[in-house]
């Protein structure tokens, strides 16, 4: 952990025109949207970061943000600053089991985050591996995640 917080503490000062090392800024990427640190990742997305990198996983940092319902890092790869003209963040693009990020934000019970993906254009009916559309997750299971179920529909409509 030291080790990390040094690294991203020295990428603070480096050179708005370099360009992270892609093994460096995947790390710093990923972790960024695990912890939910919006800071950190509007940093490495100015230093030129690629926002559709994959983990060993096959997870985009949207993936991860979606698990821990980081809402905030949803949003800033959802809508990175215009002015540096990225790529559109891949919504529906599957993690190594074939999960999306709507289905891991569905499995985690984490029902802001769903809709903000379903609102920018998720796939509400893409299968998994095990078939699975990601509103079928089992997930936290029994009435949690039936409220889960009905929260969305209730925001977002019938699929």
């Amino acid at each position: 952990m030291l080790r990390t917080t040094k690294a991203l503490h020295h990428c603070a000062f480096l050179p708005h025109s370099h360009r992270l090392a892609s093994n460096h800024s995947q790390i710093f990427r990923h972790y960024a949207a695990s912890k939910g640190r919006v800071d950190v990742g509007r940093l490495l997305i100015e230093r030129g970061a690629n926002i559709n990198a994959k983990d060993g996983a096959h997870q985009h940092p949207l993936h991860r943000a979606a698990t821990t319902n980081s809402s905030g890092f949803i949003n800033l790869l959802l809508h990175p600053p215009e002015e540096l003209k990225l790529p559109k963040t891949r919504l529906n693009t599957p993690d190594r089991i074939g999960n999306t990020p709507l289905h891991l934000a569905m499995e985690s019970g984490h029902g802001d985050a769903a809709i903000l993906l379903i609102e920018a254009g998720a796939d509400r009916t893409r299968t998994n591996q095990d078939g699975e559309e990601p509103e079928e997750m089992q997930g936290i299971g029994g009435v949690g995640q039936k409220r889960l179920r009905d929260y969305i529909v209730e925001r977002c409509g019938p699929r």
